[in-house]
């Protein structure tokens, strides 16, 4: 690892997702943007989330220090945007979210004290993205409570979860 690598424009947008969030949380209460500025922020923090692998793999600018900073801050950043949004979800909304956190966690230290090697997968990738949706349209539905957003808030969790279970069974059970 190459102290060089914090400067990659992938670790840059990383470490940038991060410091904002970490702002926003200790410094700013999400009551004081409208839902409209509010689900703005929160797209543009899960977009760049996707973002900064894409332009890793463009640029070809994939680091281990990437490989490494990314999932975590992926973590941190989700758990601390929970936490400054809680007053918008229900209570079994952010436990299972919290739940399925410890999961990929679990998943990661097996992946790291095993030396086993994974690869990202496209549901990952979608199931994050139905999640960030999810949580736009929570907060969004906070002004007009509709059943069709509680039930995409369903789907969104239970496929979230099936993608992690995916990925801790094949995990566990490949390359034994």
């Amino acid at each position: 690892m190459k102290l060089k690598d914090i400067f990659l424009l992938p670790n840059l947008i990383t470490i940038s997702r991060l410091i904002i969030t970490i702002y926003l949380f200790t410094n700013v209460s999400p009551n004081n943007f409208t839902n409209t500025l509010l689900i703005i922020i929160i797209a543009l923090i899960g977009i760049s989330d996707s973002i900064d692998g894409v332009v890793a793999r463009k640029l070809n600018q994939v680091s281990k220090l990437g490989t490494i900073l990314d999932p975590i801050t992926d973590r941190i950043v989700f758990v601390m945007l929970l936490i400054w949004l809680i007053s918008y979800f229900p209570t079994w909304f952010i436990y299972t979210l919290f739940a399925r956190e410890v999961l990929v966690v679990c998943g990661g230290i097996y992946v790291l004290l095993k030396s086993k090697t994974v690869t990202v997968s496209n549901k990952g990738k979608v199931g994050t993205t139905l999640i960030f949706f999810a949580i736009c349209l929570t907060i969004l539905n906070t002004s007009y409570n509709l059943v069709v957003i509680e039930y995409f808030t369903y789907f969104s969790i239970f496929f979230y979860y099936y993608v992690a279970l995916e990925y801790l069974y094949n995990l566990i059970n490949k390359n034994e």
